[in-house]
């Protein structure tokens, strides 16, 4: 955390930078940060995974290829998007990875062990003495862990914010591997997450439309449910036309 890594200051980087220019050493690469959300539209009541993945806009010098601390703020709208944790599946192998809990976070950033306002700060730890390598085509950090919690028009974005102050100033950070508190953080790419269409005459939320939905319509006949699909205010004939023809429909595979 910050706390154990400040930044370098600016004195020492010129002296370091004079360094690495008479040595052919360059502090000119960066580590961006992006969040990866599902490839597909997602559902309501679903649980979604959105990566971070760590990428190095150049990988041929020695500075800002590699990192041993990732500070990550990230931000959602949670109204939209319940946070429900991280996961290390598929994820670079890390001495640590974690949210700080609130009685460690001195930022006051993580207000629960799993953040439920709309913002987290997320730590990863590289092994002692062995830095995480990052190539163009980036290393898999960390996975957040969502559940969608309404319906939304637009897109959602889940965003990694580089600062956030709420009891103590909080930055977005990557700590190079070589020099020990130099911030190479680059480009801070956020997730867009859009939510499926409806399908057509699918009652039941199941994006088909087969014989439960026909169940449906049939217990609802004769009253204003769901199962209107004509919008004349009652469920009636004409809309179980409508459910037979959009039979087995579905613009979403699961």
């Amino acid at each position: 955390m910050h706390s154990h890594t400040p930044r370098i200051s600016s004195t020492a980087f010129a002296l370091l930078t004079a360094l690495w220019t008479a040595t052919g050493v360059h502090a000119d690469n960066q580590i961006n940060l992006a969040l990866v959300p599902p490839s597909q539209p997602i559902l309501v009541g679903q649980t979604i995974d959105v990566k971070l993945k760590a990428t190095s806009t150049s990988h041929d010098q020695l500075v800002g290829n590699t990192f041993v601390i990732i500070d990550s703020i990230i931000r959602w709208d949670p109204s939209q998007l319940e946070f429900m944790g991280i996961s290390t599946a598929g994820s670079v192998a890390l001495l640590n990875s974690y949210l700080p809990s609130p009685v460690s976070d001195y930022t006051g950033v993580n207000e629960l062990a799993i953040p439920k306002d709309g913002d987290a700060l997320y730590t990863a730890l590289a092994n002692f003495g062995s830095p995480v390598a990052v190539t163009a085509n980036g290393v898999q950090v960390t996975t957040f862990r969502f559940k969608v919690r309404t319906n939304f028009a637009g897109p959602s974005t889940i965003e990694i914010v580089p600062t956030l102050t709420i009891r103590s100033r909080a930055d977005s950070a990557v700590y190079d591997g070589q020099v020990p508190g130099l911030d190479v953080i680059g480009d801070l790419i956020p997730a867009v997450i859009t939510i499926a269409p409806p399908v057509f005459g699918d009652l039941d939320g199941d994006r088909l439309v087969n014989g439960r939905d026909l169940a449906t319509l049939l217990g609802q006949w004769g009253t204003a449910g769901s199962g209107d699909l004509s919008g004349n205010g009652v469920v009636g004939g004409e809309d179980l036309a409508y459910l037979l023809a959009a039979w087995s429909a579905s613009n979403y595979d699961s």
